[in-house]
């Protein structure tokens, strides 16, 4: 499924100026092999394909659904219009994501293409540190890559573990196609190694559709608080605090505001997905897709619950599905009119109130202030309206804190990127089945490797536990 020889890059015409890359610019395809790469713009033009990749573009669209759908759907708020699917109740046997498994490889292969190339180049074919920028926004994009696929389909949990992923470390041939999963302690340890390369390198700008040192100290939190060693929860506390008071971010006054009004240019998005031009048009890749006229997908009765007494509801949840009781129309991404707009396709991949969030979790994880991280998870919930902070405040002991910061984290980013699906594995298996009943054991917290992988890859070792080849 991931193999491939060459890998066409998606591409943009773009100006030769790297500031002028665009990715509502009209794609072409090209095969990129390593003599395609020649200078910084033909760099500039292949990076951009990378980013093509990463969101998952063609000549009409964005396709960011299944980062809307898998988590949310996981975790239970966000279900099938046309019928309940296994997989909502987690069960991963027979799993219809396993085309992500290739999505990533094809990510990650492109963004080995761009970064072997570029690193072979002299200096002085680029000005102004744009080669060490290329390198680390590639290495961003390779790092985001590799703990997708950590997070569903490797032991992502347990630092002991044999099964993590495949970690691919350059663009694929006939020699390094076919390679044996890694351990999980090498997966984070490759994943740190290339983040901490974009923080040191990639620019400091306040980009929100291409990667900055921002975003890389943003994905670092995730995967410090996933691996949860030694110090890691002291270094995501640091960096989110650093994000905080130092990045040109700041949380949007009203959170209303990004999805029905503002989209990419809120001051809270860090990285978001631009939608092709006239997207929306586009029904097959539209937004009313995943969201509302077909009710293919829709708000579960556990979103509804709990946003019920919250202000989020009025604008999240929709009328009833009268032919799915108990499930809504899920409009978080449409406008009043109730219509698929161009703004109902903009993606958002990292926001400023996950950091916030993240710092309040490592915070009571860590064993710090109980009220430091209470008055951070209050500041994000204010910005959505919330005035009420009873359950907040009467969470007096870490565990009753950290469910809160969950729902949080659930009520702010479902429908957005699995960030409320990790944040729920997060916390003791106890704490997650009593949240998510259906789940009962870690072997439901990842998926089976595809059959395909283990057909034209003989090297790649033992499935996941609880699942067959």
């Amino acid at each position: 499924m991931k193999k491939l020889i060459y890998i066409l890059l998606i591409v943009a015409l773009f100006s030769q100026s790297a500031c002028k890359k665009e990715l509502n610019a009209l794609p072409q395809n090209a095969e990129v092999e390593g003599n395609a790469i020649v200078d910084e713009p033909s760099a500039n033009v292949a990076l951009n394909g990378v980013y093509y990749c990463f969101a998952n573009a063609n000549n009409t669209s964005t396709n960011w659904n299944n980062n809307k759908i898998m988590g949310s759907l996981f975790a239970g708020y966000i279900g099938s219009g046309n019928g309940a699917t296994d997989d909502e109740s987690d069960i991963f046997g027979n799993t219809v994501y396993g085309t992500e498994w290739g999505r990533y490889y094809t990510l990650i292969n492109a963004a080995n293409g761009v970064n072997q190339a570029v690193q072979a180049l002299a200096d002085n074919k680029f000005a102004n540190g744009r080669k060490t920028q290329i390198l680390a926004e590639a290495r961003f994009l390779r790092a985001f890559g590799h703990f997708k696929l950590l997070n569903y389909f490797g032991q992502w949990f347990d630092v002991t573990s044999p099964y993590g992923i495949i970690i691919e470390n350059q663009f694929n041939t006939l020699t390094n196609i076919n390679l044996p999963r890694s351990t999980v302690s090498a997966c984070y340890t490759f994943i740190l190694n290339d983040l901490d390369y974009a923080i040191a390198n990639a620019a400091d700008t306040n980009s929100n559709v291409y990667a900055n040192k921002w975003t890389a100290m943003a994905l670092k939190m995730r995967v410090l608080l996933s691996r949860n060693q030694g110090d890691d929860l002291t270094q995501a506390i640091t960096l989110g605090n650093t994000i905080i008071s130092g990045s040109p971010y700041s949380l949007e006054p009203n959170e209303k505001d990004i999805f029905y009004t503002k989209g990419l240019a809120s001051s809270e998005v860090m990285l978001g997905i631009q939608p092709q031009a006239n997207q929306y048009l586009y029904y097959s890749n539209s937004s009313l897709e995943f969201i509302g006229a077909s009710s293919f997908y829709e708000a579960k009765p556990a979103l509804v619950t709990l946003l019920k007494n919250d202000p989020r509801y009025s604008w999240v949840i929709g009328a009833a599905d009268t032919n799915n009781v108990g499930n809504y129309y899920f409009i978080k991404y449409i406008q009043p009119a109730k219509v698929s707009t161009q703004l109902s396709e903009v993606a958002y991949a990292f926001r400023l109130s996950e950091v916030y969030l993240m710092l309040a979790e490592a915070t009571v994880r860590s064993g710090g202030s109980l009220s430091t991280a209470r008055a951070t998870l209050e500041t994000v919930m204010s910005k959505a309206g919330v005035t009420d902070f009873t359950a907040v405040n009467a969470a007096t002991t870490a565990d009753a804190l950290s469910q809160q910061i969950y729902y949080e984290y659930a009520r702010n980013f479902v429908g957005e990127d699995g960030i409320e699906w990790m944040a729920l594995l997060r916390l003791p298996l106890a704490t997650v089945t009593a949240i998510r009943p259906t789940i009962t054991t870690t072997v439901q917290y990842i998926l089976p490797i595809p059959h395909a992988e283990f057909v034209s890859n003989p090297n790649i070792g033992a499935q996941n536990p609880g699942y067959s080849k």
